[in-house]
């Protein structure tokens, strides 16, 4: 029985529990993502099977192991006698890491006592890593007596760093070592991966991180941690004396490139931090890494930054596929900058012989076989210098896969946006969708009660901030605040989703016609709610400055005994523990700011309204986006359960108004109480003006 040593730590630990446990708390107990869990139960899942157990899966509750206690403890016995093996691909790096790092031959016993597998089993990995680096200009000597040594010129041990050990890990496991191991941990020497110090490596990346504004380049996450890898191993062998040398015409070069400024940039910040000099042959190297970088999703470039002939080469690109695939995507300007945003970087990835590894491209070449074909044909008809490796036209063939999933038919997505109380983050994640995703049409919001007597079969699709403990609703649960993440999950559910909503559109309708003129009793009546509603919010709005012990259930139980006081909650005690409730079900914090939006809507309450309190104390809480955040200011907004679809409408303009820019955040974050009072006033105004009410 092969397994990872997580993988048998996360099976240990669910068959240890006689409980339900979310995906949340096992990724604390494990210090990895939730994605990572998500991903390691896959395999555990089918392990169990085959011994009679099974993973229940119960929303809003978690996950336990259910079957026979007999079998049970058996697994456990078993796994308690598992000893930890590499696969052959770890293996092949780790002694690629061992040999990087030694200024030494290294003892082939040596290796194989590390590794915990025979001197033939090291043998053979030898002779498969001798392939893996021989396009690099690197040897292995191998000699009897003398070990193992890596020869080669520094500038392609430098490579191989990022090609193989870079590319072949998994980026999120490797975000997951460095801030779970190093934070708050005395050892900050232990080598990462065997090659570049954990220390070192923090270090680096919070000097890129705090660069990152300053020079003005926008990496993606697998890019970004590339390049923090490459530079901090790149500071030890210059430590090292090693340093790598470039010809005069290439450095000239290099010079003119829009990326040698910030590469200058990021060269004095690092001699500055790390006590090095660094040479001009090293800046050209971090020039040639940020042209070859993967940029983020949509990252805008200025049109005289482009290179012509790679604009025109992309546009004859587009309208040859466009041609095969009879659909015309010419005029998808989204499509044209994503590409650029791509081929820029990639064709300095080929010119200087750099690989990119691509983790789906088998998946890839199986759903999107035609225009794989398709692409491989226009690449070599469009760019005939240039040599794509199939890793390359796969990236590409995602791209137009995207644009071609949204073009078919015109397909607009109908989304329903569930949060606990449907007033606050629901609203919150409606706004971000919209910028975010173009193909979702509309928006409804629900509360999770709410969620009951809606139609879910009217929808495309259900996007919820909590969990939804309803059996047969097929949902996606994001942050309210929708990361580079979620924003990428959503794309994937609604890609997968795409032909059961052209379906569904197709299927014949029974055509339904409004009246020209509307019921005006009902709209008076639809209106007069609203109104109702701006009123109540208006008349109780304050900023009341309150001084807090530094417990936090107390600062829930004196928050709303206040709010009793204020006629506005009946059972201060019942109400604070339905908050105290919501807030485990996820982070309130607002990121990026001192605030939290406190939002409920239950029995306890009598009216709508929107309070902020200041605090004398700062409290630890979770934000939206999963990380904590130092809590100064509380945003309060809450309704009664009976509250009208109108009221949740105005309530939740607040909340949307809240998040939608820089300028807002900070005016709810930093204003007194009659800047906000003129803000809410100047939301509302401006919120009937797009809803037409007089």
């Amino acid at each position: 029985m092969y397994m990872t040593a997580r993988e048998q730590k996360l099976l240990k630990h669910l068959l240890l529990l006689n409980r339900y446990v979310t995906v949340t708390e096992l990724a604390e107990v494990m210090e990895v993502s939730t994605r990572t869990i998500h991903r390691e139960l896959k395999s555990i899942k089918r392990l169990m099977e085959t011994v009679g157990l099974k993973l229940d899966k119960q929303p809003g509750k978690g996950l336990k192991v259910l079957g026979n206690p007999e079998d049970k403890q058996k697994l456990i016995t078993e796994l308690s006698h598992e000893q930890h093996e590499y696969s052959a691909d770890e293996r092949k790096l780790l002694i690629l890491c061992s040999l990087l790092e030694s200024q030494e031959p290294v003892k082939l016993y040596t290796l194989a006592h590390d590794l915990q597998v025979t001197n033939a089993t090291v043998s053979y990995d030898l002779d498969e890593l001798e392939k893996w680096i021989s396009p690099f200009g690197l040897t292995l000597i191998r000699k009897r007596g003398f070990g193992i040594q890596l020869m080669g010129p520094e500038n392609a041990k430098r490579k191989i760093v990022g090609n193989l050990i870079v590319n072949r890990l998994d980026i999120q496991m490797f975000l997951e070592a460095v801030e779970l191991n190093i934070k708050g941990k005395a050892d900050s020497s232990e080598k990462m991966f065997g090659v570049v110090s954990k220390g070192e490596l923090l270090k680096m990346e919070r000097i890129l991180f705090q660069l990152k504004e300053k020079i003005a380049f926008s990496l993606s996450d697998s890019s970004y941690i590339a390049l923090v890898v490459h530079l901090t191993f790149a500071i030890e062998r210059i430590k090292l004396g090693e340093t790598i040398s470039m010809e005069e015409s290439e450095l000239d070069e290099l010079k003119s490139a829009k990326e040698y400024s910030s590469a200058l940039e990021i060269a004095g910040e690092l001699e500055r931090a790390f006590g090095v000099t660094i040479p001009e042959a090293e800046v050209g190297y971090i020039t040639i890494h940020l042209r070859s970088a993967n940029r983020k999703y949509k990252t805008e470039y200025r049109a005289q930054e482009i290179e012509l002939e790679t604009a025109l080469q992309t546009k004859r690109l587009i309208a040859f596929i466009s041609d095969k695939i009879r659909m015309d995507l010419t005029k998808n300007y989204s499509l044209y900058e994503g590409l650029i945003a791509h081929l820029e970087p990639a064709i300095s990835r080929m010119k200087e012989n750099i690989d990119i590894y691509n983790p789906l491209k088998e998946q890839i070449k199986r759903d999107y076989f035609l225009l794989y074909m398709a692409i491989e044909e226009g690449v070599e008809k469009f760019f005939p210098d240039m040599s794509f490796s199939d890793d390359e036209i796969a990236f590409i063939v995602l791209h137009f896969g995207s644009a071609l999933e949204i073009k078919k038919e015109e397909a607009k997505v109908r989304a329903l946006v569930v949060c606990s109380s449907g007033i606050g983050s629901s609203k919150m994640l409606a706004s971000r969708l919209k910028k975010e995703l173009p193909e979702i049409e509309s928006f409804d919001m629900s509360s999770l009660i709410e969620l009951k007597d809606r139609d879910t079969q009217a929808y495309d699709m259900i996007v919820s901030t909590v969990p939804i403990p309803y059996q047969n609703i097929d949902y996606i649960m994001v942050s309210p605040l929708l990361n580079e993440e979620d924003a990428n999950q959503v794309k994937q559910y609604i890609k997968r989703k795409i032909p059961l909503i052209l379906e569904k559109k197709r299927s014949p309708k029974e055509e339904t016609r409004q009246a020209d003129i509307p019921d005006m009793l009902a709209t008076a009546e639809s209106v007069g709610r609203y109104m109702a509603v701006i009123q109540d919010v208006l008349r109780h709005f304050s900023l009341t400055e309150m001084k807090t012990k530094p417990d936090h259930g107390e600062l829930l139980f004196e928050l709303f005994q206040q709010l009793k006081n204020d006629g506005l909650i009946r059972d201060p005690k019942k109400a604070a523990d339905c908050l105290a409730e919501r807030e485990k079900q996820g982070g309130l914090g607002i990121p990026g700011t001192n605030m939290a939006l406190y939002h409920l809507k239950n029995d306890h309450i009598v009216l709508p309204f929107f309070k902020m309190y200041d605090l004398s104390t700062s409290f630890e809480v979770n934000g939206m986006d999963g990380n904590t955040l130092s809590m100064t200011r509380i945003l309060v907004m809450m309704a009664p359960a009976t509250l009208s679809a109108e009221g949740s409408e105005v309530l939740s303009a607040i909340s949307s108004a809240i998040i939608e820019s820089g300028e807002s955040m900070a005016g709810f974050q930093e204003e007194g109480e009659r800047e906000l009072y003129q803000r809410l006033n100047r939301i509302f105004f401006n919120w009937m003006k797009e809803k037409n009410i007089p």
